[in-house]
């Protein structure tokens, strides 16, 4: 009989998500700034912005095929540590080594070796990436068989990928004052380090019961797609993310050409939507066990619907407020959903998981969220593709406006689909199967 993880390995597991999440903000953040607009003395750029763009789709290619292939790897790893701490110990360290690795590239000037050297570290460093992060998430419902417990476990790793990015986005303007701007990426890349290995101190085998599966990957893949609650579940959060996703790609839009501000306001208002969804996690926390997965799961998305159609009158003054508080107002409630967004939905994931044991008699926790991870990725190119599409046609400052109300659509229609998802039946399932 497995042991109940107690709250110190609660702690330590979500610290993980607080390195992923560090790192990972960082890249995004400062990689396409490096190699455009090179912050090397005497050097203007180190490649044209389009051929970064190419390149970066790419490494998103193999980032979408690799879920999949590790989520197999993993779900059938026979070892004494267990089947997901061993990625955890050989990835982690590869994963902040071939970080750092990105910005250092082999020529200080405009040169094809540059690209080559882009897209070999890009594609090692989503493959690093997805070692990581699936095998970690696969952890979450291996370590718990309550629904409190999960969404403990989903709490406290939203918690810490908050923190992630706070260090991210706020520590390394400190680091680059006192290292400059390599030695700032040395030491984001070394605190990320030691929270990804924080999960490695978490004996596995101690705390979870699943036993290495046996299928291969094609039958891993059509069985994870038999199971009809996990289809609703994926049906519903891309709907939700495919939303969620056009208002994150416009928001720098948002501040810069419907309020006139400056592009480094863009944080003001992130840290409004993530400061509001910081507050809110013990609340949805509390309703997740008290009401349920579902009904936390669809008041985020009704919150969602309301509060995101509004964004097209940011920029004009609408009740009497300044169009920057009317702003602010919009982010900060949204960020009250978005706690929900950070933490049913992985608990949910470990929930429908329980019914794999009725479909091949195995435990595949990784192939879940692997078939998660793959759709969502897919998701973020797709929601990207329309979110250009209403600038193209409607122009600005209409194509602009118009996300919030499009997103709020789909968001809608996540909800509608979510109705359906059978949580009644999946708790008697899980409650027989103990």
């Amino acid at each position: 009989m497995a042991r109940t993880l107690p709250l110190w390995g609660k702690i330590i597991y979500g610290a993980g998500a607080g390195g992923w999440s560090l790192i990972d903000r960082v890249m995004i953040t400062w990689l396409y700034y490096y190699y455009i607009t090179s912050p090397e003395e005497g050097v203007s750029a180190l490649m044209p912005p389009l051929l970064f763009s190419g390149i970066m789709l790419a490494g998103r290619i193999v980032d979408a095929i690799a879920d999949p292939v590790v989520a197999r790897y993993s779900d059938n790893l026979e070892s004494r540590a267990g089947r997901r701490i061993p990625f955890l110990l050989v990835s982690g360290i590869l994963y902040a080594a071939v970080f750092i690795a990105l910005f250092y590239p082999p020529v200080a000037d405009v040169s094809i070796w540059n690209a080559v050297y882009l897209a070999t570290v890009l594609a090692v460093y989503f493959v690093l990436f997805t070692a990581y992060v699936t095998p970690y998430l696969a952890l979450l419902p291996e370590l718990s068989r309550s629904t409190r417990d999960r969404v403990d476990l989903s709490t406290w790793k939203a918690v810490f990928f908050l923190v992630g990015n706070a260090i991210a986005l706020v520590g390394i303007g400190v680091a680059m004052s006192l290292f400059g701007f390599h030695g700032a990426i040395i030491a984001m890349g070394t605190v990320g380090l030691i929270m990804l290995y924080l999960p490695a101190l978490i004996r596995e085998r101690e705390f979870a019961v699943g036993k290495p599966s046996t299928l291969n990957l094609r039958d891993a893949i059509r069985t994870t797609f038999r199971n009809r609650p996990f289809i609703i579940y994926l049906a519903g959060n891309n709907a939700f993310w495919f939303g969620f996703n056009i208002i994150v790609l416009n928001l720098a839009l948002y501040v810069t050409e419907l309020l006139g501000l400056p592009e480094g306001e863009t944080a003001t208002f992130m840290a409004a939507a993530f400061g509001v969804a910081a507050v809110s996690f013990p609340f949805v926390n509390l309703l997740c066990k008290r009401r349920g997965l579902k009904f936390a799961m669809l008041l985020s998305l009704l919150l969602f619907a309301i509060v995101l159609p509004p964004i097209y009158f940011v920029g004009e003054p609408v009740f009497g407020l300044a169009p920057v508080t009317y702003t602010l107002i919009i982010m900060g409630l949204a960020g009250i959903p978005l706690a929900g967004l950070f933490i049913v939905p992985d608990a949910i994931v470990a929930a429908v998981s329980d019914l794999e044991v009725g479909l091949s008699g195995q435990r595949r926790e990784a192939m879940y969220f692997g078939t998660q991870g793959l759709l969502l990725k897919v998701n973020l190119g797709l929601s990207t593709v329309i979110s250009g599409a209403l600038l193209q046609f409607f122009g600005r400052p209409l194509g602009i406006q118009l996300t919030g109300p499009v997103a709020g659509v789909f968001i809608l229609a996540g909800l509608l689909i979510f109705l359906r998802y059978p949580e009644d039946r999946i708790a008697e399932f899980t409650s027989g199967s103990r």
